[in-house]
């Protein structure tokens, strides 16, 4: 246990803490210093913070921390940073180094407030045409969420906000002069809330659903004047200057999932486009936003709804009959992401790379359901809950949600 503390905790001021933002900037530029996690294993395992290079933090429980052994594993040449679930055993662990002179500081919040820290990055595209668009990471939680723009008519589209995203979209909406008209959500989300309604309420935009999704509309409060639009395959939502996204029902993740394709050349020509696999999308005129359908490195789980059986053939006829109709040079944009990532560097691929890294378990609906059922991860903590809140389209900043969301992306099949 931890000992020695001695006056220290009059010290526990503001030169103990890091605010999230700011460890997220020490990683963006590069620093060196040591990330310390004082939670159990078993918490550690679940659920740590993990960023760009920095790939995991070490262990050292708190009920351990001041043994020899442990002293031994932390350096004095360079600043240590604790973290915990929400910030009071790392606190105690701050206060108790810093005391044996150890530099020193702890995560305010915890990981709890490092999950509501987002990375954003622009996807290049050519210069000749009139959209820019956005990925907008949620660094902790897996989440990623869209911001798709006319840079001529400054109309925008969000597409899977989660609930705390609206200080970036604030900031895009300043340094762009954008007007946000439409809000997307590719399907009920269980692993965390939605933050659609919300942003939708707060831009006054149309808050895009699909019509298959078992959403219930009746209790809506009239004073929100909430708009909502149902979508069906086939239907088109505005972007601006001739472009759109249209929805494709892709059924599997969940009954009323929904991709959206836009096609970056349509309303412009030119054939001398060549793809820069960095972050350029070149040469690669359609783009599919699949929600959790389908990612970069794995398949969507089909369970979430208590229908795996079913939703595994259904996510199967999805990919040979839809998905993988479109041409191989298909650029696939998820909703999330299921390891870590580079700073600024955009998540996507190739859909004939992702039909590659699928093929041994694609060949046939038995080999693709053996492989999908055999493999689906614990289900998130809460799902029930979160897809509860999700299905009456509550606004999420009415709930109460610090521990609701707790843990990692979880809506993803790693092949």
């Amino acid at each position: 246990m931890l000992s020695n503390v001695g006056n220290s905790r009059k010290n526990n001021d503001n030169n103990l803490i890091i605010k999230p933002y700011e460890l997220k900037k020490k990683m963006d530029d590069g620093d060196d210093f040591m990330i310390l996690d004082v939670r159990t294993k078993q918490e550690h395992d679940m659920w740590s913070i993990s960023y760009d290079k920095y790939r995991d933090s070490m262990l050292i429980p708190i009920d351990t921390l001041m043994s020899m052994e442990s002293l031994k594993k932390l350096p004095k040449d360079k600043e240590i940073i604790t973290y915990c679930a929400h910030g009071q055993r790392s606190s105690f662990a701050a206060m108790a180094l810093s005391s044996m002179g150890y530099k020193v500081r702890t995560v305010e919040g915890g990981i709890s407030e490092w999950s509501n820290i987002y990375d954003v990055t622009e996807l290049e595209i050519e210069k000749t045409i009139p959209l820019r668009i956005w990925q907008i990471r949620r660094i902790s939680k897996g989440c990623m969420s869209y911001v798709i723009a006319s840079t001529e008519e400054k109309n925008a589209v969000v597409l899977d906000p989660t609930c705390s995203i609206d200080s970036v979209i604030d900031d895009l909406i300043t340094n762009h002069q954008l007007k946000i008209l439409n809000i997307i959500d590719t399907h009920m989300h269980a692993d965390h809330l939605s933050g659609a309604t919300k942003i939708a309420l707060k831009y006054k935009a149309q808050l895009n659903i699909s019509s298959v999704e078992k959403y219930v509309l009746e209790d809506l409060p009239a004073e929100n004047h909430l708009v909502i639009n149902r979508l069906n395959e086939g239907d088109k939502i505005r972007i601006g200057n001739g472009f759109y996204l249209e929805a494709i029902h892709s059924p599997g993740h969940t009954e009323g999932s929904m991709s959206f394709t836009l096609d970056l050349y349509n309303t412009t020509e030119g054939d001398n486009h060549k793809l820069d696999t960095t972050n350029n999308f070149r040469n690669h005129s359609l783009l599919i936003f699949t929600g959790d359908t389908i990612f970069v490195n794995g398949v969507g789980r089909p369970d979430l709804h208590n229908k795996a059986q079913e939703f595994t053939s259904n996510l199967y006829q999805t990919y040979s009959n839809k998905l993988f109709s479109l041409p191989d040079d298909t650029i696939v944009l998820p909703s999330h992401y299921s390891e870590t990532f580079e700073h600024d560097k955009p998540i996507f691929n190739t859909l004939r790379s992702i039909k590659l890294k699928l093929g041994n378990i694609t060949q046939s609906e038995n080999s693709f359901s053996k492989y999908v059922l055999a493999n689906i991860p614990l289900q998130p903590m809460n799902y029930d809950k979160i897809v509860k809140i999700n299905k009456n389209l509550i606004s999420c900043e009415n709930v109460l949600f610090r521990d609701l969301e707790a843990g990692p992306n979880s809506c993803g099949i790693r092949t």
